[in-house]
């Protein structure tokens, strides 16, 4: 480019939320795919239903897992919602009471203080890169991850 800057990097603060979001470095601190295990992620936005509970709980099955020490971890977003959607806050509460009724120290839970954009496959993938560095290396999504309705016809916008 025609222009270079220099100095200090200075990173932003986490966003401030009523209930607990770890850093990056804090996830991958507590993952095992430091030592080299398998880490499935389930990317959802709202409370968990049932296909979304046997996808995650049959994720760590699939033929290109290292079933051996894998884990899922379920890392929905919790930022701000739209009016007439449910609330971070309220959302949390759901994954906690699941967390509780599953117990299983293969299945964690972990949160994104992030707003979903609707924007479709792009925000998909950059879902992906973002749970790669929270230290995960297998990506799941449900059905129209960041899927909208056209305002043309109210038809799905991304097919």
């Amino acid at each position: 480019g025609k222009y270079y800057l220099g100095g200090k990097i200075h990173g932003l603060n986490i966003p401030e939320r009523p209930f607990p979001c770890r850093t990056p470095a804090e996830v991958r601190e507590s993952l095992p795919s430091k030592d080299g295990k398998h880490v499935v992620v389930f990317q959802c936005r709202n409370p968990v239903h049932r296909a979304h509970y046997e996808l995650f709980m049959r994720a760590r099955e699939a033929d290109n897992v290292d079933t051996d020490d894998a884990v899922v971890l379920v890392h929905p977003t919790v930022g701000p919602t739209q009016a007439d959607d449910i609330s971070g806050e309220v959302r949390y509460k759901t994954y906690v009471v699941l967390d509780e009724q599953i117990n299983d120290p293969t299945v964690r839970f972990d949160y994104l203080p992030y707003s979903m954009h609707m924007a479709g496959p792009r925000e998909a993938l950059m879902h992906m890169m973002i749970r790669k560095n929270y230290g995960c290396t297998h990506f799941i999504i449900g059905r129209d991850m960041a899927g909208s309705k056209s305002s043309l016809d109210g038809e799905d916008f991304y097919g």
